[in-house]
């Protein structure tokens, strides 16, 4: 596991994804409103800018909590992997890119699928912490994951979750971003293996091709 201090763009990120939420929390409530991703207004309104916004705000302490602990948990050690096999500074680059293009393809699903309807809202980091999720996944697909207690490896988890998340987004199952979960995770998967440098042909090891 790498420190925080190896790995300052998920660093940042934690810090900023817990500050705005809790100012949004606890400041005007009208930030909340604004901030978040409302697909109507984004396509009829023309407010972009809350494909952004909207993934530094949650929706209560349980959804940061959950968001920030996987962030921590995958994003410190993918960021470290990098930094350690392609220096410091390309590393932390690779991750703040894959980061973002999760954040914008999980944002981008969600407008798609919900711009004519005025009442749908959504926010949260998950897209973009699917999208680091799923990159970790290329390089270690084998390693255990627990999920509610559970052991799985890693390839099972990425295939349960785009099966769950394109079923949730079918029945519309529960009050769940399943969009930005499906668009964050291929957002990441991606990203990774056309920004890092060697990342299909190490996917394609663990294939015997």
């Amino acid at each position: 596991m790498y420190s925080l201090s190896e790995t300052p763009v998920t660093l940042t990120l934690l810090f900023a994804n817990i500050a705005i939420s809790l100012w949004a929390f606890y400041g005007n409530p009208v930030y909340m409103h604004r901030f978040s991703e409302w697909p109507y207004e984004i396509i009829h309104e023309n407010k972009y800018y809350q494909v952004i916004t909207s993934a530094f705000l949650h929706a209560n302490f349980m959804h940061l909590f959950f968001n920030m602990f996987a962030l921590f948990t995958f994003g410190a050690f993918l960021e470290g992997f990098f930094a350690e096999n392609f220096g410091s500074f390309t590393g932390s680059l690779y991750f703040f890119l894959i980061y973002f293009i999760s954040l914008l393809c999980g944002s981008f699903l969600t407008v798609a699928f919900h711009y004519n309807d005025p009442n749908y809202v959504a926010v949260g980091a998950s897209g973009a912490v699917s999208g680091i999720v799923f990159s970790y996944i290329i390089f270690f697909p084998s390693s255990m994951l627990y999920v509610f207690f559970i052991p799985m490896p890693a390839y099972l988890f990425a295939f349960l979750w785009i099966g769950f998340s394109i079923y949730g987004m079918r029945s519309k199952l529960g009050n769940i971003g399943h969009e930005a979960h499906l668009g964050g995770a291929l957002g990441g998967f991606i990203s990774t293996l056309l920004l890092v440098n060697g990342a299909t042909k190490i996917l394609l090891s663990h294939f015997n091709l």
